[in-house]
């Protein structure tokens, strides 16, 4: 009897201690603010994310989601994580052109590749060794692409846009490199916030303006003071984001919880690619039923375009080597990639 009590007693003692390092683990919760505004399409990669690492942990990590504004300003996550005043960022590197010119080739760049070349340049081609190599000298704890948009609206607009003299003296909202490009191209460029293009657009401060993808233009309700968009997204075909992790935070996480935090951000990935597509396809049709006159832009305008933005790159590349190190790898692999394209797309539409 006392030898049963003896057993009894140790499996007891078996079973609460293996619940102490599982079911009963201390919770560790993280903090993540984005640049996004709330209610937004991006801003719905950053909380599937979220929601992912929790639902993928067991609740063992759980992050608390913010939208921009609610715990820091839009362009203050960057410095904010590494400092270590949230745990996680969700923004995109071309955010950071300011500190790192070569991020924008990481984001988003006019005429840069399409969704699924750029994500096979980062997974499989050198893409990711390049994103570790920019951001090597911040020390964070992780960093990884978390989340890509298809190609934005190029243009919404009052007057049409079908030729190049179209763009001469246009005020036209858009930023970045985009921007310089258009300046080239005798446009007057104004830098604006997401939230004060409609007034703009309607009070006629703006000819023209571009925010982002057909869904989240639809969202600002571009359609109610515009005639005309102009299609397809030449200065945006795809935007990487991604998201980054407190050097300090990483550490404190396990193994196995660190393989979550990865696996979530590659289906966070997948699946803001699919959601976005899903979702652009309807707002499409939605324009079209209100109305809206959908001007494909003259692929002959498009080449003088690119021209231009070829220009802009290696002037860029001159002067940075490290831009110039990842120009380099994504012309390569686009060589690559779009001698593939061509004889492994069907035609018969």
């Amino acid at each position: 009897m006392k030898k049963f009590k003896v057993l009894a007693f140790s499996f007891v003692l078996v079973i609460v201690l293996g619940l102490g390092s599982t079911g009963f683990a201390e919770t560790i919760r993280w903090k993540m603010a984005s640049s996004w505004p709330s209610g937004t399409q991006i801003q719905w990669a950053a909380d599937f994310f979220a929601k992912t690492v929790n639902e993928m942990s067991g609740g063992r990590l759980v992050i608390k989601s913010y939208p921009a504004g609610k715990l820091i300003g839009a362009l203050e996550v960057f410095d904010s994580v590494k400092m270590g005043t949230i745990d996680v960022s969700h923004c995109s590197p071309a955010y950071q052109i300011g500190k790192i010119p070569a991020a924008a080739l990481f984001g988003y760049i006019p005429f840069g590749m399409e969704a699924i070349p750029y994500l096979t340049w980062m997974y499989e081609g050198e893409g990711l060794a390049l994103y570790k190599e920019m951001y090597s000298k911040y020390d964070f704890g992780f960093a990884a692409p978390c989340g890509i948009i298809p190609s934005e609206d190029l243009a919404w607009s009052n007057k049409p846009i079908k030729s190049m003299e179209d763009f001469k003296g246009l005020k036209f909202r858009t930023s970045g490199y985009w921007g310089e490009i258009l300046t080239d191209a005798g446009a007057a460029v104004i830098m604006l916030p997401a939230g004060e293009i409609y007034e703009a657009l309607q009070r006629n401060v703006l000819d023209a303006g571009e925010f982002s993808i057909p869904s989240m233009d639809k969202t600002l309700a571009f359609h109610e003071i515009a005639k005309y968009l102009l299609v397809p997204g030449i200065h945006q075909p795809s935007t990487i984001l991604d998201c980054i992790v407190n050097k300090k935070s990483w550490a404190k996480l396990p193994d196995d919880l660190k393989a979550v935090v990865r696996g979530a951000a590659q289906l966070t990935t997948l699946r803001m690619l699919t959601n976005s597509i899903h979702k652009d396809i309807s707002a499409l049709e939605f324009f079209k039923e209100k109305g809206i006159n959908i001007i494909y832009l003259d692929p002959e305008i498009q080449k003088k375009l690119y021209a231009k933005s070829l220009a802009l790159m290696e002037k860029k590349a001159a002067k940075d080597p490290l831009f110039a190190k990842v120009w380099k790898s994504q012309r390569a692999f686009r060589k690559g990639f779009n001698g593939y394209k061509k004889l492994m797309t069907p035609q018969y539409e």
